[in-house]
């Protein structure tokens, strides 16, 4: 699939919004359908980033891409939990795994800017950053999830 984040952006939206003007046997198909939906994409996702991690400094451009369209993704869903956390009362390990959930996104942000500047010699260190970066992100995202239940 060339645009995962493309059908997770447009796709579930429109559906949510079906969601919201179907009866209750509607809305459960329909929140059927968001799941799998949803579960597709992530899959397409994280094949296509298994996918460019191979790449080399000629394709920077493509890395560079997909790996900003993965921060995008993972900044929706930090923003989701944010606002799920501030609705209920958070506990001190759920406040320690938001704190380092934004540190995570902070550095994979530092390390996506230095993957911008850099040059043949400096490409593959970058994109190990990038990559390491992004597994912290998703880790922290795990844990604050789990935590958050």
């Amino acid at each position: 699939m060339k645009y995962p984040n493309l059908l997770t952006t447009v796709t579930i939206p429109a559906l949510a919004l079906t969601l919201l003007s179907c009866t209750k046997n509607a809305q459960e198909k329909t929140t059927d359908k968001v799941a799998e939906v949803y579960e597709t994409s992530k899959t397409a996702v994280v094949d296509t980033w298994n996918n460019v991690k191979e790449y080399t400094y000629e394709k920077q451009s493509d890395f560079s891409k997909r790996a900003e369209a993965i921060a995008s993704d993972l900044d929706a869903k930090i923003s989701k939990l944010k606002t799920e956390a501030a609705e209920a009362k958070a506990s001190a390990s759920h406040s320690a795994a938001m704190e380092e959930l934004i540190n995570a996104r902070t550095n994979l942000g530092e390390k996506l800017t230095a993957l911008g500047k850099a040059s043949a010699d400096t490409w593959a260190n970058a994109k190990s950053n990038v990559i390491t970066a992004t597994n912290r992100v998703e880790a922290a995202y795990d844990q604050a999830v789990a935590d958050h239940t």
